[in-house]
């Protein structure tokens, strides 16, 4: 516990990515932050690090150590925590580099690592043990051999790093831990939380849900931008939490951007599924959460009721799926179908279609104007990708090569956009669960290994869900209606899970939303949205956010790293929903324009 635990805990997240912007660090230590989380670990970016590892780089976020060596006195002489995972695959080797760092500036502050994550080595054992390793989505079985897996990561929690700052850590170095941990582990250990607080632990969950994705909490990103003046660069956000797990979100001093309650609902809709938002902790079910707006750019989020956790975590997989490329051609002026099939005949005879390779897709972009214009306007991108386990297929002198061979035996105007490209390895992401019992979590300080044990697993009744259904039957159809867009009602966020895309879907007003959830139902989604034909689509409701959610399995093929879509991480596929057209009440467009 925190000596000074009657005061709510100012958490700041200084980053959502590797790569997030450097000032952030700065940004909240003037902003009087007690704690400053840091994110960096993308499903994705812990195969980006395996891969550096294997070509004898490092296997952390070196960003981090930029990034914080200015701001290290700072950090030091204000006695702020700070909490990160850019230990990614190697948390041993960053807690070292950043002592090196401390002592290089002459400052005594205490470095723990976090370990247990990794269980590449470990996979063959839990195979033995009957571990299926079953794909979280489709069900199927891991049938591959161990030495094709890239990396095998299961997702820690908060305890090891409420043990830490118990031992006296300044900055705790994590691996794989899930992104609402960073913020958990602080506050459970600055109220003195127990392991079965569960309405507390899922408060805290909620808040670091709210803020793990940096600026998207305070504008970035936000599909109703436009219903504010020039957001700017919006600040980075805060969560101030209370002793009862309750929060305020708010941002850094003197920045741009906004938070408001679409800004809040938008981020706890993101990458989730259900309303019950699984984490090794504790379960929080999201639809008891309530968000109110109390201030200019401070929103309450409370009342969140928390579940005990399973005996399982989810365990992120990569392995190598075969090698992928890519082409993209310039298209201007008129006649652009023409061209495109013409195009399209000449470069199927060069490398193929769609039955030659594991995946192919042929996108098309624009052109905005096809009969005058500017040159921009007249322009369409052609993208053509292509996946398959023979690296032969899909290399440049197979693939890339043969195409740009094409340049002046073509269309008029024909140009690409790079030179031909060598293929590149893809990484498969198979999402599964393991027993917890089989992953031993230790703290690491000056050498001392300290085991951090799973709390005793909570008993079968208490998991049951105190969730109350609220759906009600409306009956729209006597209302007068407009047909315009979605957006100029709704609110969308949308992001990537594996192979799974979601897309939050939200109203301002109760009565907005009966009129929602009785229209877009997943035909009509399907309706809207026609390249999620084929796919399974799942939607569930979150009546107290006055949204809803749907998951679009197998939207993005095998994931991130395999996906041959041009949005391969389904960052634009909420904004695309909300383009299309629907008949809306025109009451709900009267009070959605008085309000905006």
């Amino acid at each position: 516990m925190s000596d000074d635990a009657s005061r709510p805990l100012r958490v700041g997240q200084f980053s959502a990515y590797y790569g997030d912007r450097a000032s952030a660090i700065a940004e909240l230590i003037a902003s009087d932050c007690d704690i400053l989380a840091g994110d960096y670990l993308a499903e994705l970016t812990m195969l980006v690090l395996r891969k550096n590892q294997l070509r004898g780089g490092v296997g952390y976020a070196e960003g981090f150590l930029s990034q914080i060596g200015d701001n290290l006195g700072a950090i030091a002489a204000r006695g702020i925590k700070v909490i990160t995972n850019a230990g990614g695959l190697d948390p041993e080797a960053c807690a070292s580099a950043l002592r090196d760092a401390c002592a290089s500036a002459g400052l005594d502050l205490t470095v723990a690592a976090v370990t247990g994550d990794n269980q590449l080595d470990r996979l063959e054992h839990l195979r033995d043990r009957g571990v299926p390793l079953e794909h979280l989505d489709t069900t199927e079985t891991l049938d591959i051999s161990t030495t094709q897996v890239l990396t095998a990561n299961a997702y820690l929690g908060a305890w090891p790093i409420v043990e830490a700052l118990t031992q006296g850590a300044d900055i705790v170095v994590c691996p794989r831990v899930t992104d609402a941990a960073l913020v958990i582990g602080p506050a459970a250990w600055h109220f003195g939380w127990k392991h079965d607080e569960w309405d507390k632990l899922a408060g805290a969950l909620a808040a670091g849900h709210v803020i793990e994705c940096g600026c998207q909490a305070t504008g970035g990103n936000y599909s109703l931008f436009d219903r504010h003046p020039d957001l700017g660069l919006p600040g980075m956000p805060i969560a101030e939490i209370e002793s009862d797990g309750s929060s305020v979100i708010t941002k850094s001093a003197a920045s741009g951007g906004v938070v408001d309650g679409g800004t809040v609902r938008a981020q706890l809709l993101y990458e989730v599924g259900s309303p019950l938002y699984h984490n090794p902790d504790v379960i929080a079910d999201l639809s008891s959460c309530t968000v109110a707006e109390i201030a200019p750019n401070r929103v309450r989020v409370s009342d969140t009721r928390g579940l005990p956790p399973t005996d399982n975590l989810k365990l992120s997989l990569s392995y190598e799926g075969g090698y992928r490329n890519q082409v993209t051609i310039g298209l201007t002026g008129g006649r652009i179908s023409e061209k495109e099939a013409w195009l399209r005949n000449q470069v199927i005879d060069a490398v193929g279609d769609e039955t030659q390779f594991d995946s192919f897709r042929w996108t098309r972009i624009g052109p905005m104007s096809s009969d005058g214009g500017t040159y921009d306007e007249s322009t369409a991108l052609v993208v053509i990708n292509a996946r398959d386990r023979s690296r032969e297929k899909v290399s440049r002198a197979k693939f890339s090569d043969r195409i740009t061979q094409l340049g002046t035996s073509s269309i008029p105007g024909f140009y690409t956009f790079t030179p031909p490209a060598r293929e590149r390895l893809v990484g498969i992401q198979w999402p599964c669960l393991i027993p917890k019992s089989s992953v031993a979590v230790e703290v690491v300080i000056d050498g001392k290994r300290t085991p951090v044990p799973w709390p005793p697993a909570p008993s079968e009744s208490s998991r049951r869900s105190k969730r109350e259904s609220t759906v009600t039957a409306v009956n729209w159809s006597d209302e007068p209606t407009s047909t315009t867009r979605l957006d100029t009602l709704v609110g969308t966020r949308s992001g990537d899970k594996a192979g799974t895309a979601n897309v939050g879907v939200w109203v301002d007003s109760d009565e907005a939303f009966d009129w929602l959830r009785a229209y877009l139902t997943i035909e009509t989604f399907l309706k809207l949205v026609p390249e999620a034909a084929a796919l399974r689509v799942v939607r569930h409701e979150f009546p107290n956010l006055n949204a809803l959610n749907f998951l679009v399995h197998g939207w993005l093929e095998d994931g991130v790293a395999s996906c041959t879509r041009i949005d391969a991480q389904a960052k634009g596929l909420g904004e695309y929903l909300g383009a299309q057209h629907a008949p809306i009440p025109d009451k709900l467009l009267a009070n959605s324009t008085s309000s905006s």
